[in-house]
């Protein structure tokens, strides 16, 4: 579909020649997408730098698709990505000398707290052109340097995947190294969250000579920036000798995973999986290729999509929010509607990653099916719906949520079948110095078939009756038919929230509309 108002659209577009992006400068237009875009959000666990860590790299049929219009467009079939909770790095990809990621892009992924990278390309006899005239002379490196430390900053996001796909001239792989230097250097100036990625290709003579492992044909260019991204044609001996020549920096290696399955490990497709384990058995970082493998190629995106992420799951890190106020739709950015506070504002299809609120973990844990929905939403185009067919605990997040007087805690729900007890689970752990307290404590609140709160201690210690006293329910009502329940959660020193479930004990089908979080000790 066409996107709303296309015409007079502001859309985004790449930078194809070295002149453009010598001649960028920002847009004099105020772009609120950009201007107000979201900053990286702090995450839990935070990824350390000797964390093994999993990027993935978005090309999709050359990019700049629906996702390059700021204000979104009326196509709610376009891709979209929302397992955030298993990734560290986005990188937006396409054979464009300068691939700008998208607003809607940045936006996403940095409210879960994903860094977002740009690609600088050079490819075939053009690309060599372009290498022979920025690398003539160190000034010339540094104005390109300048020029996308410019970029990144006006769009809001962290850093550069660098991928040289021509020979270069061996007088100038030493400019080269440079330019990957300066470049690092010069990002971390602007931010010290910034990371700058070299891709396997050109080798210390400037030779186009995949790799495929780091070694000392590559590891000039390792050596100068923040890691290297291994070409697909790997095996496994290459993941042991790319382990031991990286030394304390083997989290820097990320192998590449094609999920399309090009001459790859296994085929790829949904034995991603497979090559994805050896790379953790290898203690290596991993950078997954084309996931939207599942829209492009796939009938069913929805269940492709989840189960190449379920897959997936057992070999990621799952990260959640540390922050407060903490408020979700679950919206994935689409929908066939949109909805306030349960009733429909606007009847029409709609697509705008911008609009994509926290998402869940999805995966599937429990024996209870996930899954997104767009025939119904409190705010937002969808909400989460979590059916099951024996009583089941759903993880939904892990997260580290600290407050000082006042947790409020809503949840706003609908079911789609017979009402069942229904409660919302949270993992508190504490630890007070004072009280010489460590204990880490289960809360059962019950959201429907009981009032009673239930509270279990991992260390077997017993419950102070003031504690439970203290968790009471302060709100019960019911919005444009979701029902809304709020808790309120005394705070203290040391308690920390870190994990939220949903239980449902029964065969039943329900609507989560909204979870909102928030310490009204800091209003």
């Amino acid at each position: 579909m066409a996107p709303v108002d296309q015409q007079n659209a502001k859309e985004l577009k790449p930078l194809q020649t070295l002149e453009e992006l010598l001649e960028w400068k920002p847009s004099t237009d105020h772009i609120d997408e950009i201007v107000n875009g979201k900053a990286l959000r702090p995450r839990y666990p935070p990824c350390s730098p000797e964390q093994l860590k999993t990027l993935i790299c978005h090309d999709m049929k050359g990019g700049y698709l629906d996702d390059r219009f700021y204000s979104g467009t009326c196509n709610d079939d376009s891709y979209r990505f929302y397992h955030w909770s298993g990734v560290d790095m986005f990188v937006y990809f396409s054979h464009n000398l300068v691939t700008i990621p998208p607003a809607c892009w940045v936006t996403a992924a940095h409210l879960h707290g994903v860094k977002v990278l740009g690609t600088f390309i050079t490819e075939w006899k053009e690309g060599a052109e372009i290498c022979h005239e920025f690398l003539a002379s160190e000034n010339s490196v540094k104005r390109v340097v300048s020029q996308l430390v410019k970029i990144a900053r006006y769009h809001k996001f962290e850093g550069w995947l660098i991928n040289i796909e021509n020979e270069i001239e061996p007088d100038k792989v030493d400019a080269l190294a440079l330019f990957v230097k300066e470049l690092t250097l010069s990002m971390k100036e602007v931010s010290p969250e910034s990371v700058v990625l070299w891709y396997d290709s050109v080798t210390k003579e400037g030779k186009l000579n995949w790799q495929n492992e780091l070694n000392d044909e590559n590891r000039l260019f390792f050596d100068v920036c923040d890691g290297i991204f291994l070409n697909y044609t790997w095996t496994n001996d290459h993941l042991h000798r790319s382990y031991e020549a990286a030394a304390s920096r083997n989290s820097d290696v990320f192998v590449g995973l094609d999920v399309f399955g090009r001459n790859f490990y296994e085929g790829g497709k949904f034995n991603t999986h497979k090559a994805l384990e050896l790379a953790r058995k290898n203690n290596l970082s991993a950078a997954i290729f084309a996931q939207g493998w599942t829209h492009e190629t796939q009938e069913n995106f929805e269940e492709a999509e989840d189960k190449l992420w379920q897959l997936l799951s057992p070999f990621l890190f799952h990260h959640g929010p540390k922050f407060l106020p903490f408020k979700t739709s679950f919206c994935q950015g689409i929908g066939k509607k949109k909805f306030i506070s349960g009733k429909c504002r606007e009847n029409t299809s709609w697509y705008n990653l911008s609009g994509q609120e926290y998402q869940p973990i999805w995966s599937h844990e429990g024996g209870a099916l996930m899954k997104h929905t767009t025939d119904e939403a409190f705010t937002g185009g969808g909400c989460l719906e979590i059916s099951t067919s024996v009583p089941s605990t759903t993880r939904l997040f892990v997260c580290e949520i600290e407050w000082k007087k006042a947790l409020h805690i809503a949840v706003v729900y609908k079911w789609r079948k017979i009402a069942v007890p229904l409660s919302l689970v949270l993992h508190l752990r504490i630890n007070s110095k004072e009280k010489n307290l460590n204990d880490e404590r289960t809360v059962l609140l019950p959201l429907e078939g009981g009032d009673a709160v239930e509270i279990e201690s991992k260390s077997g210690a017993v419950i102070p009756k003031e504690f439970q006293r203290n968790i009471e329910s302060i709100v019960s009502d019911e919005v444009e038919c979701w029902a809304s329940r709020i808790y309120r959660i005394p705070g203290g020193e040391g308690i920390v929230l870190q994990g939220i479930d949903m239980k449902v004990d029964g065969t039943s089908s329900i609507l989560v509309g909204m979870i909102d979080i928030s310490d009204r000790g800091q209003q």
